[in-house]
């Protein structure tokens, strides 16, 4: 590119692209870095991946929307770069993108399932189902792969939904998980979705975090109820005599206390992370279903 003066301008093109996608200022001078960076970052994920050729703004407004609002943009080397930019490029249906996921992380389902003994039949289904899900997705879900955080391991991701998707399998012919030793069921409770579980992990910090500052802004009355609730263990009973009002009444303030927690919690997280607004309610709703735990540990030392 020739500048007004007849001079060659160095290409800032990704540069531009990603702050466009964040949507935050960038003085001219940081551009030639930030290009350095993300051509660095680009050159790593692309090495990996040798004939899967996304296009590099792609990949890098990609990764600036994975990017937390608040994150410097060097972060973008935190990433997963290599799963990111497969994930991505198979989301956008590149042929050879589709063919290395299979080859790489289609066998993951079968490793994920193994142990829950399913017929070979049941097999192919999941496996056509985790393909719908992850690479094709439908008029109301895109393709999963677009969601993938980078966070973790690829192969960690395609694994929990797998083994998800088998046990949805077998439930919904009357089934029960069987596996070859005991320990299944410390890896998923029934019910439990392991891929929120592995988002939950994946996010300890941020979820905690969110949790204790959301109880913080709990008005004192409510804290009292929560505290008194989970970690003194009064009944709902016990609360209403002890406040002179109906049961009925004192459930619904431990009740409103609780929802107020957890909307506060669902709007720190939407600030902080790149979810999905359907993957942050089911994680909420996973954190909702262990409220006694998470509401007993943290009143413990937060609530006076």
């Amino acid at each position: 590119m020739l500048s007004s003066h007849g001079v060659s301008s160095p290409d800032v093109s990704l540069a531009q692209a990603f702050i466009a996608a964040r949507g935050v200022p960038c003085a001219p001078e940081s551009l030639p870095p930030l290009q350095a960076l993300l051509a660095r970052v680009l050159g790593t994920a692309r090495e990996a991946w040798p004939g899967v050729e996304l296009d590099g703004a792609r990949f890098v407004v990609h990764l600036a929307r994975l990017l937390p609002a608040q994150a410097p943009s060097e972060d973008v080397e935190k990433f997963h770069l290599p799963d990111v930019y497969l994930a991505r490029a198979a989301a956008d249906q590149l042929p050879s993108a589709l063919s290395a996921f299979e080859a790489s992380f289609m066998p993951e389902v079968n490793a994920a399932v193994a142990r829950l003994k399913l017929p070979p039949s049941g097999l192919d289904e999941v496996r056509q189902l985790l393909r719908q899900r992850m690479l094709v997705g439908s008029q109301d879900a895109p393709a999963r792969l677009a969601a993938y955080p980078g966070t973790g391991p690829l192969s960690g991701w395609v694994r929990a939904a797998a083994l998800w998707l088998a046990l949805d399998w077998q439930r919904q012919r009357g089934g029960h998980p069987q596996a070859d030793d005991g320990d299944l069921s410390l890896l998923v409770a029934p019910g439990d979705d392991p891929e929120l579980v592995y988002l939950k992990n994946t996010y300890r910090a941020e979820f905690s975090a969110s949790f204790t500052t959301a109880l913080g802004t709990l008005e004192a009355r409510q804290r009292n109820f929560l505290r008194m609730k989970y970690l003194d263990g009064l009944s709902i009973d016990q609360l209403g005599a002890l406040y002179g009002v109906h049961r009925s009444t004192a459930a619904r303030w431990v009740v409103a206390a609780q929802e107020s927690l957890l909307q506060e919690t669902r709007r720190l997280l939407t600030e902080k992370l790149r979810l999905t607004g359907s993957q942050l309610d089911s994680v909420l709703r996973l954190i909702s279903s262990q409220l006694d735990v998470n509401l007993s540990r943290l009143l413990r030392s937060k609530v006076e």
